[in-house]
């Protein structure tokens, strides 16, 4: 299977980095790795996460974070992420 970002997911990847990168340049090493390797997972393995919040999604914890990334299985080759999400956050949100 193959990863797609949805413009949302690199926002979301974007802020995460515009935030860590000054207080902590390791912390932020870290956490972007355990984020892409929970996502690495999922090309293997595209139900290693839960059924999501908002119907027809799933979501994963990344490990030794405070994030979980939400993705959809929009067919039998792709993966695409819809959110990588700080477990502070009300999600889903609300419209």
């Amino acid at each position: 299977m193959h990863v797609r970002f949805s413009n949302r997911a690199q926002a979301d990847l974007e802020n995460i980095r515009d935030y860590l990168e000054p207080r902590s340049p390791q912390g932020l090493e870290r956490v972007l790795s355990a984020i892409f390797t929970t996502i690495g997972q999922l090309e293997s393995f595209p139900f290693l996460g839960r059924a999501g919040q908002v119907e027809g999604t799933f979501e994963i914890t990344v490990p030794r974070t405070t994030f979980f990334v939400v993705y959809t299985l929009p067919d039998q080759a792709y993966i695409d992420i819809e959110g990588v999400i700080h477990t502070s956050l009300k999600y889903p949100i609300e419209t």
